[in-house]
Protein backbone atom coordinates (compact mmCIF):
# COMPACT_ATOMS: atom_id res chain seq x y z
CA UNK A 1 0.00 0.00 0.00
CA UNK A 2 1.34 3.41 -0.98
CA UNK A 3 1.00 6.65 0.95
CA UNK A 4 0.48 10.11 -0.54
CA UNK A 5 2.39 12.96 1.07
CA UNK A 6 1.01 16.40 1.80
CA UNK A 7 4.41 18.09 1.46
CA UNK A 8 8.15 17.42 1.69
CA UNK A 9 10.18 18.97 4.51
CA UNK A 10 13.95 18.79 4.19
CA UNK A 11 15.75 19.59 7.46
CA UNK A 12 19.38 20.62 7.18
CA UNK A 13 22.10 21.80 9.57
CA UNK A 14 23.49 24.03 6.87
CA UNK A 15 24.26 27.71 7.17
CA UNK A 16 23.41 29.11 3.76
CA UNK A 17 24.91 30.21 1.51
CA UNK A 18 28.06 28.14 1.64
CA UNK A 19 30.48 26.53 -0.78
CA UNK A 20 30.05 22.88 0.20
CA UNK A 21 28.95 20.01 -2.01
CA UNK A 22 26.33 19.24 0.64
CA UNK A 23 24.75 22.67 0.12
CA UNK A 24 24.60 22.10 -3.63
CA UNK A 25 23.17 18.60 -3.26
CA UNK A 26 20.56 19.71 -0.72
CA UNK A 27 19.36 22.64 -2.81
CA UNK A 28 19.26 20.59 -6.01
CA UNK A 29 17.25 17.86 -4.27
CA UNK A 30 14.76 20.37 -2.87
CA UNK A 31 14.30 21.87 -6.32
CA UNK A 32 13.68 18.38 -7.75
CA UNK A 33 11.25 17.53 -4.93
CA UNK A 34 9.41 20.78 -5.65
CA UNK A 35 8.73 19.46 -9.14
CA UNK A 36 6.58 16.79 -7.48
CA UNK A 37 5.28 18.24 -4.18
CA UNK A 38 5.24 21.44 -2.15
CA UNK A 39 8.68 21.51 -0.56
CA UNK A 40 10.22 23.35 2.41
CA UNK A 41 13.90 23.47 3.28
CA UNK A 42 14.56 24.28 6.93
CA UNK A 43 18.11 25.43 7.72
CA UNK A 44 19.75 26.94 10.78
CA UNK A 45 20.13 30.56 9.67
CA UNK A 46 17.40 32.95 8.55
CA UNK A 47 17.41 33.86 4.86
CA UNK A 48 15.73 36.50 2.72
CA UNK A 49 16.52 36.18 -0.98
CA UNK A 50 15.54 32.92 -2.74
CA UNK A 51 16.46 34.38 -6.13
CA UNK A 52 20.11 34.39 -5.06
CA UNK A 53 20.01 30.60 -4.63
CA UNK A 54 17.97 30.06 -7.78
CA UNK A 55 20.60 31.87 -9.86
CA UNK A 56 23.77 30.62 -8.18
CA UNK A 57 22.74 26.96 -7.94
CA UNK A 58 20.77 26.77 -11.21
CA UNK A 59 17.55 25.74 -9.45
CA UNK A 60 14.62 24.94 -11.73
CA UNK A 61 11.70 24.98 -9.26
CA UNK A 62 10.68 27.28 -6.43
CA UNK A 63 10.49 26.04 -2.86
CA UNK A 64 10.38 27.63 0.58
CA UNK A 65 13.63 28.11 2.54
CA UNK A 66 13.14 28.88 6.21
CA UNK A 67 15.75 29.52 8.90
CA UNK A 68 15.37 29.50 12.67
CA UNK A 69 18.34 31.55 13.96
CA UNK A 70 20.68 34.33 13.04
CA UNK A 71 23.77 32.79 11.52
CA UNK A 72 25.70 31.06 14.35
CA UNK A 73 29.48 31.33 14.49
CA UNK A 74 29.88 27.55 14.57
CA UNK A 75 27.73 24.44 14.51
CA UNK A 76 28.24 21.87 17.26
CA UNK A 77 26.12 19.44 19.28
CA UNK A 78 24.61 22.24 21.39
CA UNK A 79 23.71 24.25 18.27
CA UNK A 80 22.02 21.19 16.79
CA UNK A 81 20.10 20.53 20.02
CA UNK A 82 18.76 24.10 20.17
CA UNK A 83 17.96 23.89 16.47
CA UNK A 84 15.89 20.76 17.06
CA UNK A 85 14.08 22.26 20.09
CA UNK A 86 13.09 25.34 18.11
CA UNK A 87 12.16 23.13 15.17
CA UNK A 88 9.69 21.16 17.29
CA UNK A 89 8.20 24.34 18.76
CA UNK A 90 7.92 26.06 15.37
CA UNK A 91 6.49 23.26 13.21
CA UNK A 92 3.49 21.04 13.66
CA UNK A 93 4.72 17.95 11.83
CA UNK A 94 1.94 16.06 10.11
CA UNK A 95 1.97 12.29 9.62
CA UNK A 96 1.37 12.96 5.93
CA UNK A 97 4.57 15.00 5.60
CA UNK A 98 7.70 13.40 4.16
CA UNK A 99 10.62 14.45 6.39
CA UNK A 100 14.17 14.11 5.04
CA UNK A 101 17.51 15.00 6.63
CA UNK A 102 21.23 14.33 6.30
CA UNK A 103 21.81 14.94 10.02
CA UNK A 104 22.24 11.83 12.17
CA UNK A 105 21.47 13.84 15.33
CA UNK A 106 18.30 15.43 13.91
CA UNK A 107 17.10 12.05 12.63
CA UNK A 108 17.61 10.43 16.04
CA UNK A 109 15.83 13.25 17.86
CA UNK A 110 12.93 13.21 15.40
CA UNK A 111 12.62 9.45 15.89
CA UNK A 112 12.57 9.82 19.67
CA UNK A 113 9.90 12.47 19.26
CA UNK A 114 7.84 10.05 17.17
CA UNK A 115 8.35 11.72 13.78
CA UNK A 116 8.99 9.34 10.88
CA UNK A 117 11.91 10.47 8.73
CA UNK A 118 14.36 9.52 6.01
CA UNK A 119 18.05 9.84 6.90
CA UNK A 120 20.40 10.24 3.93
CA UNK A 121 23.93 8.96 4.62
CA UNK A 122 26.95 9.64 2.41
CA UNK A 123 29.85 8.38 4.54
CA UNK A 124 30.35 5.95 7.38
CA UNK A 125 33.65 7.04 8.73
CA UNK A 126 32.93 10.07 10.88
CA UNK A 127 33.46 9.84 14.61
CA UNK A 128 29.85 10.74 15.38
CA UNK A 129 28.26 8.28 12.94
CA UNK A 130 30.59 5.52 14.09
CA UNK A 131 29.66 6.08 17.73
CA UNK A 132 25.91 5.80 17.22
CA UNK A 133 25.91 2.89 14.81
CA UNK A 134 28.72 0.85 16.33
CA UNK A 135 27.23 1.10 19.82
CA UNK A 136 23.80 0.17 18.42
CA UNK A 137 22.26 3.23 20.03
CA UNK A 138 18.74 2.49 21.27
CA UNK A 139 16.87 4.74 18.88
CA UNK A 140 18.73 4.00 15.67
CA UNK A 141 17.12 1.71 13.12
CA UNK A 142 13.79 2.41 14.81
CA UNK A 143 10.37 2.06 13.23
CA UNK A 144 10.45 5.84 12.65
CA UNK A 145 13.51 5.75 10.41
CA UNK A 146 14.31 4.72 6.89
CA UNK A 147 17.59 5.35 5.12
CA UNK A 148 19.00 6.61 1.82
CA UNK A 149 22.55 5.34 1.21
CA UNK A 150 24.81 6.91 -1.38
CA UNK A 151 26.63 3.62 -2.06
CA UNK A 152 25.75 -0.05 -1.73
CA UNK A 153 29.06 -0.58 0.09
CA UNK A 154 27.80 1.58 2.95
CA UNK A 155 25.37 -1.12 3.96
CA UNK A 156 28.23 -3.46 4.80
CA UNK A 157 28.77 -1.05 7.68
CA UNK A 158 25.16 -0.19 8.61
CA UNK A 159 23.59 -3.62 7.95
CA UNK A 160 20.12 -2.28 7.21
CA UNK A 161 17.27 -4.52 6.08
CA UNK A 162 16.18 -4.28 2.44
CA UNK A 163 12.82 -2.71 3.30
CA UNK A 164 14.47 0.02 5.40
CA UNK A 165 16.87 1.50 2.87
CA UNK A 166 17.34 2.55 -0.72
CA UNK A 167 20.67 3.01 -2.52
CA UNK A 168 20.92 6.07 -4.76
CA UNK A 169 23.89 7.73 -6.41
CA UNK A 170 24.07 11.48 -6.61
CA UNK A 171 23.03 13.23 -9.80
CA UNK A 172 23.32 16.18 -12.15
CA UNK A 173 21.09 18.09 -14.53
CA UNK A 174 22.48 17.66 -18.06
CA UNK A 175 20.26 20.55 -19.17
CA UNK A 176 22.52 22.87 -17.14
CA UNK A 177 25.32 21.97 -19.56
CA UNK A 178 24.69 23.26 -23.05
CA UNK A 179 27.02 20.99 -24.96
CA UNK A 180 28.27 21.75 -28.44
CA UNK A 181 30.53 19.46 -30.39
CA UNK A 182 33.32 21.77 -29.36
CA UNK A 183 36.99 21.08 -29.86
CA UNK A 184 38.85 23.53 -27.61
CA UNK A 185 42.08 24.63 -29.23
CA UNK A 186 44.18 24.46 -26.11
CA UNK A 187 45.27 21.20 -24.56
CA UNK A 188 44.23 21.68 -20.95
CA UNK A 189 42.75 19.80 -18.00
CA UNK A 190 40.34 21.09 -15.38
CA UNK A 191 39.61 20.06 -11.80
CA UNK A 192 36.68 21.56 -9.87
CA UNK A 193 36.18 20.63 -6.24
CA UNK A 194 37.65 20.63 -2.77
CA UNK A 195 41.31 20.44 -1.80
CA UNK A 196 41.59 18.07 1.13
CA UNK A 197 44.30 15.46 1.30
CA UNK A 198 43.30 12.56 -0.91
CA UNK A 199 41.16 14.55 -3.36
CA UNK A 200 43.91 14.34 -5.96
CA UNK A 201 45.99 17.49 -5.62
CA UNK A 202 49.13 15.44 -4.98
CA UNK A 203 48.60 13.50 -8.20
CA UNK A 204 47.90 16.63 -10.26
CA UNK A 205 51.13 18.23 -9.01
CA UNK A 206 53.09 15.12 -10.00
CA UNK A 207 51.45 14.87 -13.45
CA UNK A 208 51.90 18.57 -14.19
CA UNK A 209 55.67 18.32 -13.68
CA UNK A 210 55.82 15.50 -16.22
CA UNK A 211 53.63 17.38 -18.74
CA UNK A 212 54.95 20.98 -18.81
CA UNK A 213 53.28 21.56 -22.20
CA UNK A 214 49.77 21.04 -20.70
CA UNK A 215 47.96 23.54 -18.48
CA UNK A 216 46.07 22.34 -15.40
CA UNK A 217 43.27 24.61 -14.16
CA UNK A 218 42.11 24.17 -10.56
CA UNK A 219 38.92 25.68 -9.13
CA UNK A 220 37.65 25.46 -5.55
CA UNK A 221 37.97 26.87 -2.08
CA UNK A 222 41.49 26.87 -0.71
CA UNK A 223 42.32 24.84 2.41
CA UNK A 224 45.36 24.80 4.74
CA UNK A 225 46.46 21.61 2.99
CA UNK A 226 46.20 23.34 -0.39
CA UNK A 227 48.16 26.37 0.80
CA UNK A 228 50.90 24.11 2.08
CA UNK A 229 51.12 22.36 -1.29
CA UNK A 230 51.26 25.53 -3.40
CA UNK A 231 55.02 25.68 -3.00
CA UNK A 232 55.22 22.51 -5.10
CA UNK A 233 53.18 23.92 -8.01
CA UNK A 234 54.80 24.05 -11.42
CA UNK A 235 54.13 27.01 -13.71
CA UNK A 236 51.50 25.13 -15.70
CA UNK A 237 49.12 24.87 -12.70
CA UNK A 238 46.63 27.75 -12.67
CA UNK A 239 44.47 28.24 -9.58
CA UNK A 240 41.20 30.07 -10.22
CA UNK A 241 39.78 29.96 -6.68
CA UNK A 242 36.17 29.28 -5.79
CA UNK A 243 33.54 29.85 -8.48
CA UNK A 244 29.76 29.75 -7.95
CA UNK A 245 28.03 26.71 -9.39
CA UNK A 246 26.28 28.57 -12.20
CA UNK A 247 29.67 29.33 -13.79
CA UNK A 248 30.88 25.73 -13.83
CA UNK A 249 29.16 24.59 -17.07
CA UNK A 250 30.89 27.38 -18.99
CA UNK A 251 34.23 26.66 -17.30
CA UNK A 252 34.12 22.98 -18.23
CA UNK A 253 33.30 23.82 -21.85
CA UNK A 254 36.68 25.51 -22.27
CA UNK A 255 38.78 22.42 -21.57
CA UNK A 256 39.28 19.06 -23.21
CA UNK A 257 39.74 16.91 -20.10
CA UNK A 258 38.03 16.81 -16.71
CA UNK A 259 40.09 15.27 -13.92
CA UNK A 260 38.87 13.18 -10.99
CA UNK A 261 42.16 11.96 -9.50
CA UNK A 262 41.01 10.62 -6.13
CA UNK A 263 43.40 8.78 -3.86
CA UNK A 264 42.01 5.72 -2.10
CA UNK A 265 41.28 7.73 1.05
CA UNK A 266 40.42 11.36 1.77
CA UNK A 267 41.33 13.05 5.05
CA UNK A 268 38.91 15.72 6.30
CA UNK A 269 39.63 17.11 9.76
CA UNK A 270 40.04 14.13 12.12
CA UNK A 271 38.18 11.68 9.88
CA UNK A 272 39.44 9.62 6.97
CA UNK A 273 36.93 8.60 4.32
CA UNK A 274 37.24 5.67 1.95
CA UNK A 275 37.05 6.93 -1.62
CA UNK A 276 37.62 3.33 -2.70
CA UNK A 277 34.19 2.18 -1.48
CA UNK A 278 31.81 4.96 -0.51
CA UNK A 279 31.94 8.10 -2.63
CA UNK A 280 29.47 9.33 -5.24
CA UNK A 281 30.99 12.70 -6.11
CA UNK A 282 28.86 15.46 -7.60
CA UNK A 283 31.68 16.41 -9.94
CA UNK A 284 31.48 12.98 -11.56
CA UNK A 285 27.94 13.65 -12.80
CA UNK A 286 28.71 17.24 -13.82
CA UNK A 287 31.77 16.08 -15.73
CA UNK A 288 29.70 13.45 -17.55
CA UNK A 289 27.03 16.05 -18.31
CA UNK A 290 29.62 18.38 -19.81
CA UNK A 291 30.40 16.00 -22.65
CA UNK A 292 34.13 16.37 -22.08
CA UNK A 293 36.62 13.54 -21.64
CA UNK A 294 36.61 12.33 -18.04
CA UNK A 295 39.79 10.81 -16.63
CA UNK A 296 39.17 9.28 -13.20
CA UNK A 297 40.88 7.13 -10.63
CA UNK A 298 39.88 3.50 -10.96
CA UNK A 299 37.90 2.91 -7.76
CA UNK A 300 35.26 0.38 -6.75
CA UNK A 301 32.80 3.03 -5.50
CA UNK A 302 31.68 4.13 -8.96
CA UNK A 303 32.57 1.16 -11.16
CA UNK A 304 28.84 0.65 -11.90
CA UNK A 305 28.76 4.15 -13.44
CA UNK A 306 32.02 4.32 -15.36
CA UNK A 307 33.36 2.01 -18.02
CA UNK A 308 36.95 2.42 -19.16
CA UNK A 309 37.26 3.70 -22.74
CA UNK A 310 33.49 3.68 -23.19
CA UNK A 311 32.37 6.76 -21.23
CA UNK A 312 35.68 7.73 -19.57
CA UNK A 313 39.25 6.68 -18.95
CA UNK A 314 39.98 4.91 -15.66
CA UNK A 315 43.53 5.03 -14.32
CA UNK A 316 45.37 3.57 -11.33
CA UNK A 317 45.52 6.38 -8.71
CA UNK A 318 48.88 5.12 -7.47
CA UNK A 319 50.76 5.50 -10.77
CA UNK A 320 51.17 9.03 -12.12
CA UNK A 321 53.03 7.74 -15.20
CA UNK A 322 49.83 5.93 -16.26
CA UNK A 323 47.95 9.23 -16.08
CA UNK A 324 50.61 10.93 -18.20
CA UNK A 325 50.38 8.19 -20.86
CA UNK A 326 46.56 8.34 -20.99
CA UNK A 327 46.48 12.14 -21.17
CA UNK A 328 49.00 12.17 -24.01
CA UNK A 329 46.83 9.66 -25.91
CA UNK A 330 43.71 11.77 -25.34
CA UNK A 331 45.24 15.00 -26.58
CA UNK A 332 46.68 13.24 -29.61
CA UNK A 333 43.36 11.60 -30.55
CA UNK A 334 40.79 14.00 -29.09
CA UNK A 335 38.70 14.31 -32.27
CA UNK A 336 38.32 10.53 -32.38
CA UNK A 337 36.74 10.43 -28.91
CA UNK A 338 33.33 11.81 -29.92
CA UNK A 339 31.58 8.48 -29.19
CA UNK A 340 33.10 8.30 -25.71
CA UNK A 341 31.92 11.83 -24.97
CA UNK A 342 28.39 11.07 -26.22
CA UNK A 343 28.33 7.98 -24.02
CA UNK A 344 29.28 10.14 -21.05
CA UNK A 345 26.30 12.41 -21.71
CA UNK A 346 24.03 9.40 -22.04
CA UNK A 347 25.18 8.10 -18.64
CA UNK A 348 24.52 11.49 -17.05
CA UNK A 349 20.94 11.48 -18.36
CA UNK A 350 20.28 8.29 -16.39
CA UNK A 351 21.16 10.05 -13.12
CA UNK A 352 19.21 13.30 -12.90
CA UNK A 353 17.96 15.10 -9.80
CA UNK A 354 14.34 14.64 -10.91
CA UNK A 355 14.76 10.88 -11.30
CA UNK A 356 16.47 10.68 -7.91
CA UNK A 357 13.67 12.65 -6.21
CA UNK A 358 11.01 10.43 -7.77
CA UNK A 359 12.73 7.27 -6.52
CA UNK A 360 12.96 8.66 -2.98
CA UNK A 361 9.27 9.62 -2.93
CA UNK A 362 8.23 6.20 -4.24
CA UNK A 363 10.41 4.45 -1.66
CA UNK A 364 9.02 6.56 1.18
CA UNK A 365 5.44 5.85 0.10
CA UNK A 366 5.84 2.14 0.84
CA UNK A 367 4.55 1.41 4.36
Amino acid sequence: MKKNFRQIIYISELNLPNMSAQALQTLKMCSAFANKKNTKLIVINKLKNFNFFKKNYLLKNNFIIGGLFKKPKKINFITRLFFFMKLIRSFNFNKNDLIITRSVIISILLSIYGVKNLLEIHIENTSFTKFFFKTKFLFLKSKNQKFILISKNLNSFFKLSKKDHIILDDASDPNDFKVKDSNPKRNSCIYVGSFFKGKGLELIIDISKKMPHIKFYLYGKSTPYFENKKKDFSKNIIFGGYVPYYKIPNLLSKHKVCLMPYARKTFINADNISNEKYISPLKLFDYLSSGKVLVASKLEAYKHLLSDRKNCFLVNPDKSEDWVNILNQIFKNYKKLKRLRLNARHTAKLYTWNKRAEKIINFAKLK
